[in-house]
Formats: structure tokens, sequence, C-alpha cells
């Protein structure tokens, strides 16, 4: 009997949740209701502006030196 993992949700934590099934021998699959995966880490383009979406959660949104870089 192989062992199976279904994954719902492509973000970050899905997405490295069906990387480490995968290496341990499970048979993985990851489903998600967009068409790109990445979850929060996506971006997206308006009137030739690209937006990166991810920006809060790879550097926070407490004081830090990136804080005081962005605000």
């Amino acid at each position: 009997m192989s062992k199976k993992v279904v994954i719902i949700g492509a973000g970050v934590a899905g997405l490295s949740a069906g990387i480490y099934a995968a290496m341990n021998g499970f048979d993985t699959e990851i489903l998600e209701m967009h068409t790109i995966a990445g979850g929060q880490c996506t971006a997206w383009e308006r009137k030739n502006y690209r937006f990166d979406y991810c920006l809060h959660w790879l550097v926070g949104t407490s004081k830090g030196a990136f804080h005081d870089i962005w605000k």
C-alpha cells in the first residue's frame, strides 16, 4: 500500500509540505483554487506596474531595518 497525502493550498506552507512529503516517499498531490501557486507570496500587474504581495511576509511589519526602509 502506497502512502498518499493531499495538500489543500499551494501557498508557501502547502508547497513546502508537498516537497517534504514527496522527499519522504509519499505520493503527493497539491490542490490550489487559483491559477498561480504561491498564496501570499505572489505578485500582480496593473497599468504597467508590478505589485509584490509578499514583501510584508518576507520582512515582517515590526520595527527594524527593513521597516525603516519601507516606511
